[in-house]
């Protein structure tokens, strides 16, 4: 028995709606309601480009402010991030994300041969996208 891929993130947030927006409009993901439920305003799962629920995100009450959003591995506890595959080209996400108002840092990583561009969703939440160079 091993370990095979991450399946999901799965997020608990306050700020559903902007959640959806970002996950659903800024990334390009779709976004469907959970099996639980056909209510949106009580989570969502926003899916990967074969229909796959990567990320699931859960309506809480509970805010998380105060944290100071740097890059590091004390920012908002002991996960910095996660990381999601990308198909495509990497400058069409970078003005997909520049029309949406985020704000976003870019790197080529020729080790690894990846384009990965960093963003917040809008609990604060890292997420890195990869493209291959």
């Amino acid at each position: 028995m091993s370990v095979k891929k991450l399946d999901h993130v799965n997020i608990r947030t306050a700020r559903l709606p902007e959640c959806i927006e970002f996950y659903g409009t800024a990334l390009g993901m779709s976004v469907v309601p959970p099996p639980m439920t056909t209510d949106l305003s009580k989570g969502a799962y926003c899916l990967d480009e074969e229909g796959l629920p990567v990320v699931h995100l859960v309506a809480t009450g509970l805010f998380v402010e105060g944290a100071d959003p740097v890059r590091g591995a004390a920012q908002r506890g002991m996960i910095d991030h996660f990381a999601l595959s990308c198909s495509g080209n990497a400058e069409d996400y970078s003005q997909r994300l520049r029309q949406h108002h985020l704000d976003f840092d870019e790197m080529d990583v020729p080790a690894i041969g990846m384009h990965l561009i960093f963003v917040r969703d809008p609990n604060g939440v890292l997420v890195e996208l990869g493209f291959p160079l």
